[in-house]
């Protein structure tokens, strides 16, 4: 066991150096802020009534927007980075803390950022984004076109004025919520300080928001990717006469609160349940099967595959949900209820209507159908669910280390799941790692698996996505997932995490590499040299902070009684971090497939990319 700590740490949101309002203890955001004077102090304004919590690193050119929030108590967390505050931003809203926003400077405070912010419109996450901009005269030496780089990357902008900045703060923030997508609110870098005009537009609702269009998701044909459009009665009748019902939820049950039909449809059915990595435990049901595509268990695959009818809510068909349109086999009925862009998945059927008034009548429409007609059910039929996974599926997926001695990241997984707090938010970075989190480490409800990134296939996220989650929920332990190239990639944000997490821990995973491009190119011939990482002692990189780490690298550490539960126990109403060693032999199995994309796909994120990501 190697464990180091430094005395003296303060209570983490409780030092001089604190700087998060904790949203569930501040004043009311109105009373006794003064009338808006300037363009800055319009837009604050609007922050105060439309949002729960600003995430952002000060410059020039919105110092006057955050003073005039922290100067009305309104909850404010710095970032170091700011790419990391808008990373806060987004998890903070995966979390399920509320509206957020992120603030940053123009120029290199505004291209720091645009990693997270192209991961916000890929993952269609509706964050506000206040910026300035060039001067209203035309741009300095030192600018960038800001507003070429948020067209090519498909960002709805709204821009603050002097004769506007009330309204246009109220449209951001609308758009943003209507679409489900960020909005970038530009202010020119002359009107931050500038005074309100005499005339002011009023605030109008900017009506219907159009859905954000996107190309296809890859270059894979798609047949009848969009299916035929079709009505709830003729559903109910496919559904009804359905051997074998399979119902996906997505994000979009959460959303529309629509779950407990959604359960009630599939108990009418005997249908089995299959949900997208946001959507996780959102119906509760024995006859659950986790998350569909790359993170479903070995054992479940050949049932998933055996569904005559799959029902899609609120879900979409990526590359990696679908896994590379494999996932249903080949005669299935796919029933969407919403089709944005083409899948790997030949949509046959497609419905069209809002969750909330689709559900019901499907419901009802089911109900209507004679019972008698349907014979046994396919929960009747199977009797219980199969094993989820099992050697002669997976060989060698129940063993403790791999045949090199170091720790299979598959137990290491199954052990967290259990020594971990239960009420806890899972953050995890992009990376090889990722394969392994969400089958076996749980999770309490669909906000607490949040995985920023994965939309984009980056790394170096984490740990700014694991301290808005903290943000977002105080109550719940943070359990901060990254591998050993992200960690080094954004430890930017490693002192933020430690100074805004009240309970959590930083789990580094590490393989000593960038582990998807040794898995993915070594077997091509390729240079192994620039993939290597090795000689990181991670359990030392909270010592500065006064964070103690513990370094896990055997078996018998994560025994129910072993170093890990101990080290928990000691430190489990504070932060701190493991750093474990695993084997790079074992390989996730979404690389086994090898496909890529959204992990998190609802149906709404824009383009996949190419197979991916370290």
């Amino acid at each position: 066991m190697k464990t180091t700590t430094t005395p003296g740490r303060q209570d983490p949101g409780h030092g001089p150096d604190h700087q998060t309002t904790d949203q569930h203890d501040r004043h009311d955001r109105t009373d006794g802020a003064p009338a808006p004077a300037t363009v800055s102090d319009a837009v604050a304004a609007v922050i105060r009534e439309r949002a729960d919590h600003v995430f952002g690193v000060v410059g020039n050119g919105n110092i006057h927007l955050v003073s005039a929030l922290t100067s009305a108590g309104f909850p404010y967390t710095a970032a170091r980075h700011e790419a990391g505050a808008v990373t806060m931003a987004d998890a903070f809203t995966r979390a399920g803390g509320g509206v957020a926003v992120a603030t940053t400077t123009y120029g290199p405070g505004f291209t720091n950022a645009l990693t997270p912010l192209t991961e916000l419109v890929n993952a269609r996450i509706p964050v506000v984004y206040v910026v300035s901009d060039i001067p209203s005269d035309g741009p300095r030496p030192i600018d960038v076109d800001q507003r070429a780089i948020t067209a090519a990357l498909g960002v709805t902008v709204v821009t603050a004025t002097p004769t506007n900045a009330t309204a246009a703060a109220e449209r951001a923030f609308t758009v943003a919520a209507r679409s489900r997508g960020p909005v970038v609110l530009f202010i020119h870098y002359d009107h931050v300080a500038a005074p309100l005009a005499a005339d002011t537009e009023p605030v109008t609702d900017p009506g219907p928001v159009p859905p954000a269009t996107a190309p296809s998701e890859d270059a894979q044909p798609a047949s009848a990717f969009r299916g035929e459009e079709t009505d709830t009665a003729a559903v109910a009748r496919l559904l009804t006469g359905a051997r074998r019902p399979l119902i996906l939820a997505g994000r979009g049950v959460v959303e529309s609160g629509t779950a407990a039909d959604v359960l009630a449809l599939g108990d009418e059915l005997g249908a089995l349940f299959v949900t997208s990595a946001m959507a996780r435990h959102v119906v509760d049901s024995r006859w659950s099967l986790g998350i569909c595509g790359g993170f479903l268990h070995t054992g479940y695959r050949r049932t998933v595959a055996d569904a005559d009818v799959v029902l899609v809510l609120g879900a979409g068909l990526n590359s990696f949900q679908s896994v590379l349109g494999t996932i249903f086999g080949p005669t299935a009925r796919v029933v969407v209820d919403h089709v944005r862009r083409p899948t790997p998945v030949a949509v046959t059927d497609r419905l069209t209507g809002d969750l909330r008034d689709l559900v019901p009548e499907l419901l009802d429409a089911c109900r209507g159908e004679a019972a008698s007609d349907r014979g046994r059910t396919w929960r009747e039929t199977l009797g219980e669910l199969p094993v989820a996974e099992s050697d002669e599926l997976d060989p060698g997926c129940l063993e403790e280390t791999a045949a090199d001695g170091l720790l299979d990241p598959r137990h290491v997984m199954r052990r967290l799941d259990a020594l971990l707090p239960a009420e806890r938010t899972v953050t995890t970075d992009g990376g090889h790692f990722l394969g392994w989190v969400p089958p076996y480490i749980d999770c309490p409800d669909p906000h607490g698996t949040v995985l920023v990134g994965t939309a984009i296939m980056t790394i170096g996220l984490g740990l700014a996505a694991a301290s808005g989650a903290s943000v977002a929920r105080p109550d719940r332990f943070t359990v901060g997932l990254c591998g050993d190239g992200g960690s080094l990639m954004g430890f930017a944000d490693l002192e933020t995490f430690f100074r805004v997490t009240r309970r959590g821990v930083l789990v580094i995973v590490d393989d000593g590499a960038y582990g998807a491009e040794v898995h993915q190119y070594v077997r091509e011939g390729l240079d192994e040299a620039p993939m290597l990482l090795g000689g990181v002692d991670f359990s030392r990189i909270g010592a500065p902070f006064g964070v103690p780490g513990l370094t896990v690298d055997r078996p018998g550490q994560l025994a129910d009684d072993g170093e890990v539960a101990q080290f928990l126990a000691e430190h489990g109403d504070g932060v701190s971090v493991l750093h474990i060693r695993i084997s790079r032999q074992v390989v996730a199995a979404f690389l086994r497939e090898d496909f890529g994309g959204d992990a998190e796909d609802d149906g709404t994120a824009a383009t996949d990319p190419e197979p991916q990501a370290r």
